[in-house]
């Protein structure tokens, strides 16, 4: 009996102390042995849960028996049992990143072991501290196969191109954001910004079927994580300045003007009898109109969470100045993504949350170009000038006559504000259940209230202007879209098979409309000289007006991923689009895509110890774009003519239809295949991408050209007939290691090379001609066509000798110091005909770079882009080289006298086209550059100078376009211009900024 009653006293002492809980303490340290800050410890089963300090120590209660759980994102999670012992030391490894990280591929995410499709991710934290002072689209210049170019000025939104052009209207991709389809314009926080996916083949867009044929552009905002609230906060700084022309000051001007004049009377002009009358100005345009302009960025977050909620909270403040008078913006959001979940037994899950961000967006518009402006406004003439109706400057007939704008005159008398209130995101709950299905029911909005005002007072600002009345216009707009989708997904593993799938239905219905109204005669506000800005303030001429468009998209769709044994992998994407866009008769259509894989590496005969990881595959697929208006396919009647019936009757408002319409569009379908490989080197440090493309677009939208003796009034209708093709290679490469235990580098190094080519034009043409460009089938889109110069004439005698093939004088009204042209189809005269192909307007190779170096609490990144193999025409140096009209000149012109005959540019002729025909070559250049876009260098305060509360402090100074290697003399190589029939064209683009950037961050 005593026996069994020390038995049984000896258990429930041992259950007693089995079961009793101990303070724990720990540290958790990487591979390096350094502490590993924010690791959430738990124990299983348990609410108890903590995390790691600065040094990576922690401390938690924990009972014999218990395991312990430690976790991070980035790092392979450990486990523990508890034993009894008083401190616990962890190693944690950092994950794989390049084999297991998450890609999102739209309705679903992906491990990137298992894509079979060409996908770029950009990280906005792999890039510390980039500056975006524009969109979205800016921070993704160095992805291989986007070829971005920024705008600018402020407001202004930059183009974004995936993979070529292969449509002649609309080529911005999709943007969907938390999984909606949504713009990611300039009212749009970069600072919100988790990770940015660009789906650049048929494989991984084709999910999103009939707007996915430009590519898509997937964003990922923020969200909270487990543990404590975090606050963050940012502010930087940007001082932002623009290049200069190097133009002449007033004495330089009035010297070459005057000889401009005497050469025109040398030669005899009837109408010029005289040197100009010079104004007594003496202005340097660019110092008065550029100015120093200051961008400032403040953001602060809140996120944090427990096991079933979490939640992340950001508010942000932009405002710039702007580099040019005139204009100015601010913008403010505020975010908030949330998600909450509920566990019911141990096969259901729960889930609901949203991300909305609210926004506005406000700015001062720019209401003239003052880029071109600084050149074509003249060093003579002063801003102001009472002697001119409103009191500036310009040309005038008895003085130097210049057609151009004065920017102040131009900014003074009108004004033009837009503003945006917009509300954008979704609400979603979805039910998992058994581990083996996921049903997600998502509601995505965007709703925006845009409001114009434009006022245009009394005043002049250029020569021969009519006098206008003063005038308010007035519009109104709301915008809202909407996107209900369900989506069910199936995840199964049993054995070496693996199987996830998605399915669902989308239904998204758009309304825009838009009201307007405008009266002449504003009134003006007798104590403070400004104009009212409401419409009962105008007097007279009141008119109105408004639309609406409608539009709604119907879909189904579904994708299958198989993976063997993590080898060998599968996929298949098909989407069905409904779209009201087109008549009944085409508005389905289809969009399917296959993908194949093959992971070499995990084959049993591979034994290749410095290769870690090869990957094989390819795909095809089609997508399509629908670049058509809402109405196109419908005959539309227009309140157009008026008639009057009998005597003394008054006029009866009648309708017709102006514009024929076509009833036949359908979507513009892209055929894409895309083949390539994926490599990790030498233990993960060296890391290759290689894509090979061939994308063709068929039944390409173009205008039908209908003479308009048919009734067409209303423009040419559009017809599917053009054919386009792009093929290209991709390249991608970085190498990331270490030296020591604190310096670690990365180098990311990608190029690209693309070829576009017209397939067919349609309807029988074989050639598009523009002023400049002509494509034609089997050539690219806009290649340079123009008149070959050949130098200048240094004397009589090579005027006289320069004859065709049958000895006919080719410029017989040219003299010495002239251009030469080449007579190009040798018919003994120059003219259009003698135009010759001259290279080519769009790059032929990318160029995108990334370098970090991190030494201690040290980094530097440094950012570079380039662009290759293509020509650009400078059109301000062809207008301040003319000399046929006023203008500033070049400084360092180098004009043909009978004293300087080995001059660099030809004789200046006032009022005389001969050297100044617009499509010669004279201005054709080199576009190539190398672009360092970025350097940042940051400093990490020491963590031992923060104390317990404070997570890190950051400051670091950006330097931006300070640094550019290219022989083009314009402002920018990298300027942007959105027409392709010409896009190397710069007729006075707005130039990238240089800048600096001064910043801080915190983190609680």
């Amino acid at each position: 009996m005593i026996r069994i009653f020390l038995i049984i006293t000896l258990v429930v002492t041992s259950m007693m102390t089995y079961g009793q809980q101990a303070q724990v303490k720990g540290r958790v340290v990487d591979e390096d042995r350094q502490g590993v800050s924010e690791v959430t410890v738990r124990i299983k089963g348990e609410q108890r849960v903590t995390s790691t300090n600065t040094k990576g120590d922690f401390v938690i209660s924990a009972a014999i028996g218990d395991v312990l759980l430690f976790s991070k994102i980035g790092m392979v999670g450990q486990e523990m049992v508890f034993s009894g012992q008083t401190t616990i030391d962890i190693i944690m490894m950092a994950e794989d990143q390049q084999l297991d990280e998450v890609v999102v591929i739209g309705y679903q995410t992906i491990r990137k072991a298992d894509l079979t499709g060409a996908v770029s991710v950009f990280k906005p934290d792999e890039m510390k501290n980039t500056t975006v002072t524009g969109t979205v689209g800016d921070a993704l210049v160095t992805v291989p196969g986007v070829n971005v170019r920024t705008a600018g000025a402020p407001g202004r939104e930059g183009k974004v191109e995936i993979r070529g052009t292969g449509t002649f209207g609309n080529s911005n991709p999709l943007y969907v954001v938390d999984g909606v389809i949504s713009g990611a314009n300039r009212d749009f926080n970069f600072n919100d910004i988790e990770s940015i996916q660009v789906l650049k083949d048929a494989s991984a867009a084709a999910i999103y079927g009939s707007r996915a044929g430009n590519g898509v552009i997937i964003i990922t905002t923020k969200q909270g994580a487990e543990g404590k609230m975090k606050i963050d906060l940012s502010s930087r700084r940007s001082l932002q300045w623009l290049p200069k022309y190097n133009l002449t000051d007033r004495a330089q001007w009035i010297k070459l003007n005057d000889l401009a004049f005497m050469n025109t009377i040398a030669d005899g002009n009837p109408n010029i009898n005289g040197l100009a009358n010079h104004f007594e100005g003496d202005t340097d345009w660019q110092s008065e109109v550029f100015k120093t302009g200051i961008v400032d960025d403040h953001n602060v977050s809140f996120s944090g969470g427990g096991r079933e909620s979490r939640y992340f909270i950001s508010g942000n403040y932009q405002s710039n100045s702007g580099t040019v008078i005139g204009t100015q913006s601010k913008r403010y959001t505020l975010r908030s993504n949330a998600s909450a979940s509920r566990d019911f037994g141990e096969h259901v899950k729960f889930t609901i949350g949203e991300n909305i961000v609210l926004s506005h967006y406000g700015i001062d518009e720019m209401d003239t170009n003052p880029i071109v402006d600084v050149y074509r406004m003249l060093p003579t003439i002063s801003i102001y000038d009472p002697r001119n109706h409103g009191g500036y400057g310009y040309g005038s007939g008895p003085y130097n006559i210049t057609f151009g704008t004065n920017p102040f005159a131009k900014e003074d008398f009108t004004d033009t504000r837009n503003s945006n209130l917009r509300v954008r995101g979704n609400a979603f709950a979805s039910l998992d259940l058994f581990s083996l299905f996921k049903y997600k029911f998502s509601f995505g909005f965007d709703f925006s209230n845009d409001n114009h005002r434009y006022l245009r007072k009394v005043g002049s600002w250029q020569v021969n202007q009519p006098i206008d009345p003063s005038t308010l216009t007035r519009r109104q707009a709301q915008y809202s879209e909407f996107v209900f989708d369900h989506t069910l997904e199936f995840n199964k593993q049993f054995d070496k098979h693996s199987i996830s799938s998605v399915v669902g239905a989308s239904y998204q219905p758009y309304s825009y409309q838009q009201v307007w109204g405008a009266k002449n005669d504003v009134l003006v506000n007798s104590q403070t000289d400004a104009y009212f800005e409401h419409l009962d303030a105008a007097l007279r001429d009141p008119r109105t007006g408004g639309f609406q468009n409608l539009a709604k998209l119907f879909s189904v769709f579904g994708r299958v991923n198989y993976n063997y044994a993590d080898k060998y992998l599968l996929s298949g994407t098909i989407r069905r689009d409904e779209s009201s866009r087109f008549s009944p008769q085409y508005n389905v259509g289809y969009f399917p895509s296959g993908s194949l894989g093959w992971r070499v590496s995990e084959e049993s005969f591979f034994n290749a110890s410095w290769i870690d990881d090869l990957k094989i595959r390819a795909n095809y697929g089609i997508l399509g774009t629908s670049n058509i208006g809402f109405w196109d396919w419908v005959a539309l009647i227009n309140t157009f003519p008026q008639a009057s019936f009998g005597d003394n009757s008054s006029s009866v408002p009648g309708m017709t239809q102006i514009q024929l319409s076509n009833a036949d569009l359908r979507w513009e379908k892209l055929s894409q295949m895309n083949a390539g490989f994926d490599a990790v080197f030498l233990k993960n440090r060296f890391n290759v991408t290689f894509e090979y493309f061939i994308k063709t677009t068929k039944d390409v939208l173009t205008p039908m050209q209908i003479l308009l003796s048919t009734g067409n009034n209303g423009g040419n209708p559009f017809v599917n007939a053009a054919t386009l093709e792009n093929r290209g290679v991709e390249l991608a490469l970085n190498w990331k290691d270490k030296i020591g235990s604190d310096f670690r580098y990365s180098l990311d190094v990608n190029g690209s090379y693309l070829k576009n080519k017209i397939v067919e034009l349609g309807y029988g043409r074989q050639e598009f001609n523009q002023w400049d460009t002509k494509s034609v089938v089997g050539s690219p889109i806009g290649e340079w066509y123009l008149i070959k110069t050949d130098g200048l004439f240094r004397s009589m005698e090579e005027v006289m000798s320069h004859r065709n093939s049958e000895g006919a004088l080719i410029q017989p009204n040219a003299k010495p110091g002239d251009v030469r042209y080449l007579d190009y189809n040798d018919d003994g005269q120059i003219t259009d005909a003698d135009r010759q192909y001259l290279g080519s307007t769009i790059p032929k190779y990318y160029l995108g770079m990334n370098m970090s170096f991190e030494y201690k609490g040290f980094d530097m990144q440094i950012q570079s882009t380039g662009a290759f193999g293509h020509m650009a025409f400078n059109g301000p140096r062809s207008a301040f080289d003319r000399f046929d009209d006023n203008s500033n000149y070049r400084a360092d012109y180098d004009p043909w006298t009978p004293e300087n005959t080995n001059a660099a540019d030809p004789r200046p002729i006032f009022a005389d086209s001969r050297n100044a025909r617009p499509d010669q070559d004279r201005w054709l250049e080199n576009g190539n550059y190398l672009r360092i876009k970025q350097i940042a260098i940051g400093y990490n305060l020491p963590k031992s100078l923060l104390g317990q509360h404070i997570r890190g402090a950051r400051v670091y100074v950006n330097a931006q376009n300070l640094v550019t290697f290219t022989s083009y003399r314009g402002l920018d190589p990298e300027f942007l211009n959105t027409n392709i029939w010409d896009r190397s064209y710069d007729g006075g683009a707005f130039p990238n900024p240089k800048g600096f950037t001064f910043g801080a961050q915190l983190s609680f």
